[in-house]
C-alpha cells in the first residue's frame, strides 16, 4: 500500500527546488517550536539527513518522508497527506540536487527493514527493489557508488550506474541476534566526490573481512542484474601484512608497531582500538591505514573532496583531523599522510555524534551530547582559536562538577607539550618553516635533552609522554548553544545534523524538536563568537 501511496503523491514533485515556491509562512517564534518538541517525538522521527551539497534536507518519519529545500526554507515534497494512509520510513537519501533518491520503508518489524528502494521521483518511477538478508541499518551514496550496512555486520557495495553488486565485506555485527536493543550507529563515512573513498575504523574487522586486499575480481564476477546480494566464498580471506599499507603519524611513530615486520590485523586490534582504514570503492582495495587515536573510534568524516579526515574517540575530548596527500596514489598504491592537525572540544568527556565539513573543507562542525556545538579551522598553519582565554571560554561544555583529575592523557599531553616546546616569539619568527615530519628529529632531540630528562623524572605522568602532541590543538572559533537543549534518552541516537550554507550560513536540523535553525558563522579570529539566530523553521507542520 505504501508504494501505491508514493505514487500518487509524486505528481506534485518539483525537481528544481531552487525556484521552488519556498514560502516563509512556516518561520514562527522559537518559543513555538518549543512547544511542537513533543509533537515530533510523537510522530517519531527516524532519520534527518543534507543531501552532498546542502541544499536539501530529508526527513524520515514513522508516518512519512519528506524533502525541504534549505534555502529560502520550504517543504516541496511529501510522501502522504492527513486523508491518506501513512508511509513510515527509515531511511531516505538525495543524490545531491537529481531526482533519484534511496528510500528504505520502515516495516515495523521484528525481522528489521530489508527492503531498499531506487526511485527517479522526477519520473515517477521505481527503477529497482532490493531485498537484504537483515536489517538495514545504514546506508551512503555518491555518484558512483551505493554503500549499505545490514545489521548482522555485512557492508554491499554497489556500482550505482547500474545498481550492480561489486563487494560484501564481512564486519562485526551491529546488532546481536535476539537482542532488542537499537543496533550500534554505524561508525563510518563515504567520500561524496567521485574518489568513492570509505573510511572505516579497524576495529569492526574480524577474521572474515577481506577489505584489506586488493580485489581486482569482485566487480567481474558478479551479476549485472540487480537482486538479493549474496555473500560469496571468496569475501573470506584477510591479508597476512599491513606493512605497505600503515601510515605512522608523528605521534605514534616510536610505537612498539614501528619496529615489528609483517604487521597483521591482529597485531592493531592489540595495539589500539584507534586505527582507521582508507579504502577505494572504485578500485576495491585498501589505500592507508593509520593510528588516530589511543581508544576507540566514536565518530568518522571525511571531507567532499576526500582531502580531509576527521575522527573523534569515545572520549570525545580531542578531534583529529588527517590531512591526505593524494599524490602517491598511482606510483606507490597507497595515500599518504601530510599533516596531522588536533582540535580541542572540551576537557569534559563526552559522546560525539556528528562530525561534517563545509563544501570548500575549510570549517568543521562538532556536535556531541552536550547542547554545544562546534566550529573548526581546518586549514593548515592556521592560528585561528588558539587565543588566551578564560577555562569558561575554552570549554563551553564545561560544569561546576568537573573533576580535574578526571582529564584524559591527551590532556595531560597537551599542557606537557605545550610547557617542553615554548619558544620567544622573536625566536620562532628567525626559523625556516619545516615540513610537518621534520619535527620527529627535533622531538628526539628534546626528549634525549638533559634538562628535559630531569624535568621528566619529576612528572608524575611521564609515561605519557612517549604520545606527546607536539602541536598544540586549535580551540573552536565558534559555537552554538541550542536552547532546546534536552538530555537524550537513547545514547546511541543524535541529536543535530549539520549543514553549511551560503555566505557564512548554518543549518542544525534537530531531532529533539523537529526543527531546522539558520545561524550566521562569523569569520574566524583570535577570538571565539557565539553564532546568531537567523530563523527557526519546523519541519512537523
Amino acid at each position: 500500500m505504501c508504494d501505491v501511496l508514493f505514487y500518487t503523491v509524486v505528481i506534485s514533485y518539483n525537481p528544481f527546488p531552487q525556484i521552488a515556491n519556498a514560502s516563509n509562512s512556516s518561520k514562527l517564534p522559537l518559543w513555538t517550536h518549543l512547544q511542537r518538541k513533543h509533537k515530533s517525538r510523537k510522530m517519531g522521527i527516524n532519520d534527518l539527513s543534507f543531501n552532498q551539497n546542502f541544499t536539501s534536507l530529508s526527513m524520515s518519519t514513522d508516518e512519512d518522508h519528506r524533502i525541504f529545500n534549505c534555502d529560502p526554507f520550504g517543504e516541496f515534497y511529501v510522501s502522504s497527506s492527513k486523508d491518506k494512509e501513512k508511509c513510515p520510513t527509515a531511511f531516505l537519501r538525495m543524490l545531491f540536487s537529481t531526482s533519484l533518491t534511496i528510500i528504505v520503508p520502515d516495516t515495523q518489524s521484528s525481522m528489521g527493514n530489508r527492503v531498499l528502494k531506487v526511485m527517479n521521483l522526477k519520473t515517477n518511477m521505481k527503477i529497482c527493489e532490493l531485498n537484504f538478508p537483515s536489517g538495514i541499518v545504514d546506508l551512503m551514496v555518491n555518484r558512483k557508488r551505493l554503500v549499505v550496512f545490514l545489521e548482522v555486520g555485512q557492508i554491499y557495495i554497489y556500482d550505482l550506474s547500474s545498481i550492480r553488486l561489486v563487494k560484501v565485506v564481512e564486519v562485526n555485527a551491529y546488532k546481536r541476534n535476539g537482542d532488542d536493543a537499537m543496533p550500534n550507529p554505524v561508525i563510518a563515512d563515504l567520500s561524496a566526490d567521485d574518489s568513492s573513498y570509505l573510511i572505516l575504523p579497524i576495529s569492526v574487522l574480524n577474521d572474515n573481512s577481506d577489505i584489506l586486499n586488493a580485489d581486482s575480481t569482485s566487480s567481474q564476477n558478479n551479476s549485472s542484474q540487480p537482486g538479493t546480494p549474496v555473500l560469496r566464498p571468496s569475501d573470506s580471506t584477510v591479508a597476512n601484512s599491513l606493512d605497505t599499507l600503515i601510515e605512522l603519524t608523528q605521534k605514534n611513530s616510536s610505537s612498539l608497531l614501528s619496529s615489528i615486520e609483517g604487521i597483521t590485523l591482529e597485531d592493531l586490534q592489540k595495539d589500539s582500538q584507534g586505527w582507521v582504514l582508507v579504502y577505494d570503492t572504485l578500485n576495491l582495495k585498501p589505500l592507508l591505514v593509520y593510528k588516530a587515536h589511543d581508544t576507540a573510534i566514536a565518530r568518522i568524516a571525511i571531507s567532499s573532496e576526500s582531502k580531509y579526515i576527521a575522527t573523534a574517540s569515545t572520549k570525545g575530548t580531542i578531534i583529529r583531523v588527517c590531512h591526505l596527500n593524494s599524490d602517491f596514489v598511482v606510483e606507490y598504491g597507497k595515500l599518504k599522510i601530510a599533516q596531522v592537525i588536533n582540535l580541542r572540544r572540551g576537557h569534559n568527556v563526552t559522546r560525539i555524534s556528528t562530525l561534517r565539513f563545509n563544501s570548500s573543507s575549510t570549517i568543521l562542525g562538532c556536535a556531541s551530547d552536550s547542547n554545544t556545538i562546534h566550529f573548526f579551522t581546518v586549514h593548515e598553519n592556521t592560528q585561528v582559536g588558539n587565543g588566551d582565554r578564560s577555562e569558561q571560554e575554552d570549554d563551553a561544555d564545561s560544569t561546576a562538577e568537573e573533576d580535574e583529575n578526571g582529564r584524559s592523557s591527551e590532556d595531560l599531553n597537551e599542557n606537557l607539550a605545550n610547557l617542553l616546546l615554548s619558544k620567544p616569539a622573536e625566536e620562532r619568527e628567525r626559523e625556516e618553516p619545516a615540513s610537518y615530519f621534520s619535527a620527529l628529529k627535533k622531538s628526539a632531540k628534546l626528549l634525549n635533552n638533559q634538562y628535559t630528562k630531569r624535568i621528566v623524572k619529576k612528572l608524575p605522568y611521564r609515561e605519557y609522554l612517549g604520545n606527546l602532541i607536539w602541536e598544540a590543538p586549535r580551540r573552536s572559533f565558534a559555537f552554538i548553544k541550542l536552547p532546546e537543549y534536552v538530555p537524550s534518552a537513547n545514547s546511541r541516537h543524535k541529536n543535530v545534523e549539520i549543514g553549511f550554507g551560503a555566505q557564512g550560513v548554518v543549518m542544525l536540523a534537530s531531532y529533539n524538536t523537529g526543527t531546522l535553525y539558520h545561524y550566521r558563522l562569523p569569520k574566524p579570529s583570535s577570538e571565539r563568537e557565539e553564532c546568531g539566530l537567523l530563523s527557526s523553521n519546523s519541519l512537523c507542520v
